[in-house]
């Protein structure tokens, strides 16, 4: 952890230095404001806590305060106080200081001040962070349930008509879909940093076969009609299969719902090789309502949507998994034509 001291008097710092050192702290010095604040701009975020004195020639510690608050809000800041500075603590309170201490004070003093600095800073980014994920996950839930919905449906058809060989598979896919939300349902438990790292070498039209088959009911229930064109061969790639499986669903099932009062439904889903076989490309185009062209370098940004009803989510979601796995992701569409997605991953270097 990296912690800055500012202090205009040299003594205060080196003693500061010392002591936090002692605790395995890195610790970096600034004696004026400027030069904390041209320290935190050359660091670029590497620096997770600031302590610094209220009392400083030129820029003093509620200036600094201010400055710091300007570019991050969320960066903890530790404000050593004279006894009996009740309006400094009040005014750094107003612009967001996060603890005070009283000087003179002890090494474990400050240390305890840290300690609670780090664990508020922890709980904050952990909320953050669940704040961002859940919204995602409730959208990646939605795509098994589509299929699950459809599959139902279909298969009332099938028990009126008492035809049990497609009930039976009518069945078969809602279980799969049932199975999938509860692997959405485990990553949501094991969510954390390393939740959704796990790469792994994986057959891209084997996971594109399963992202469609997920969808077959709905196809049918929509009147959708499926042309596959996939890379004959076996083609690796090193990703994240939960990842990359909400990918290609998220992008089927906007192909799908984009294709909704459309008289000719038309979806096509197919992979190739680029001539030097180091990339491969995957494009679903459907021959739905279409992008109007001011909207289409926006689809990509959070909770930007052209549909009534979209949260805005799922295309962002796609893009930020895309660029995880270092593809891209590029959209071409005409409004009244239809629009294709195309998707190029690196081929794995164990192909």
């Amino acid at each position: 952890m990296n912690i800055m001291v500012v202090d205009d008097e040299k003594v205060q710092i080196e003693s500061l230095r010392r002591g936090l050192r002692s605790r395995r702290f890195d610790v970096v010095e600034a004696l004026n404001g400027d030069e904390a604040m041209k320290c935190l701009n050359d660091e670029n975020g590497s620096i997770d806590m600031v302590i610094t004195d209220y009392a400083m020639p030129g820029m003093n510690g509620i200036d600094l305060l201010r400055k710091i608050r300007e570019k991050n809000n969320a960066l903890p800041v530790i404000m050593m106080t004279a006894y009996g500075e009740k309006d400094l603590v009040i005014d750094a309170m107003r612009n967001s200081c996060d603890s005070f201490i009283e000087k003179p004070f002890t090494l474990e003093m400050l240390m305890n001040e840290i300690d609670r600095n780090m664990l508020k800073a922890m709980e904050n980014k952990n909320s953050r962070e669940l704040s961002q994920v859940i919204p995602e996950f409730v959208h990646q839930i939605n795509n098994p349930l589509f299929s699950i919905s459809a599959g139902a449906e279909l298969a009332i058809c099938d028990l009126e008509r008492d035809n049990t060989d497609a009930l039976r598979d009518r069945m078969t896919r809602i279980i799969k879909a049932t199975e999938k939300i509860t692997e959405i349902n485990r990553e949501m438990r094991n969510f954390g940093p390393d939740a959704q790292c796990r790469f792994e070498d994986m057959d891209i039209n084997g996971l594109l076969g399963d992202c469609i088959e997920m969808f077959g009911d709905l196809l049918k229930l929509k009147q959708v009609s499926l042309e596959k064109r996939l890379h004959d061969d076996v083609v690796l790639v090193s990703g994240n299969r939960f990842e990359m499986e909400q990918v290609f669903k998220n992008l089927i099932l906007n192909a799908i719902d984009a294709m909704d009062e459309v008289p000719e439904k038309r979806l096509k889903i197919g992979s190739g090789l680029d001539k030097d076989s180091r990339f491969i490309s995957v494009y679903i185009e459907d021959t739905g309502c279409g992008i109007p062209e001011e909207s289409l370098d926006r689809v990509f940004k959070p909770y930007f949507t052209t549909k009534e009803k979209g949260t805005g989510l799922g295309l962002a979601v796609i893009k930020g998994i895309v660029d995880k796995h270092k593809g891209m992701i590029d959209v071409k569409s005409v409004v009244g034509q239809g629009t294709t997605f195309d998707v190029t991953l690196k081929v794995s270097a164990q192909q």
